[in-house]
């Protein structure tokens, strides 16, 4: 009997790990970045960067949009409460919570982050790198 409830706890365990998984959503941005969270709450999303078998983290927080292109990755971030009782313990959160609307702004090709940056910033930043009009967020 108890080799039983010990292979009923085992099994259940393995299904509710199972079902946190699919909970977690990926979304390839490409060049190794994804977007991951939860869509029922966004204030868990973030971008990660994959190099191999691990994941790091780029950018924590709230997307409220993000739209990308063969070459750039667009980010609209904002800081909420929710988001920061997620975050508030890690730090790269502390790096990043400067301000409550945030871009950002990747460049695939090698990397490179931009951000965060203020929406006049962010403005100022696609022209210099160039970046398509046919690529925008909100």
């Amino acid at each position: 009997m108890k080799k039983h409830v010990q292979i009923f706890f085992t099994l259940l365990l393995i299904a509710s790990l199972s079902s946190c998984r699919d909970d977690m959503q990926k979304q390839t941005l490409g060049s190794n970045y994804y977007l991951m969270g939860n869509k029922e709450n966004p204030a868990s999303i973030k971008v990660v960067h994959s190099n191999g078998e691990n994941f790091e983290d780029v950018i924590l927080g709230e997307i409220i949009d993000c739209n990308k292109d063969p070459k750039f990755i667009l980010i609209h971030r904002k800081i909420t409460d929710k988001a920061k009782a997620i975050f508030e313990e890690t730090s790269l959160w502390e790096k990043q919570n400067k301000l409550a609307d945030q871009y950002w702004i990747i460049d695939k090709s090698f990397d490179g982050i931009n951000g965060p940056l203020n929406y006049n910033e962010y403005i100022a930043r696609r022209k210099e790198l160039q970046v398509s009009e046919g690529i925008t967020i909100r």
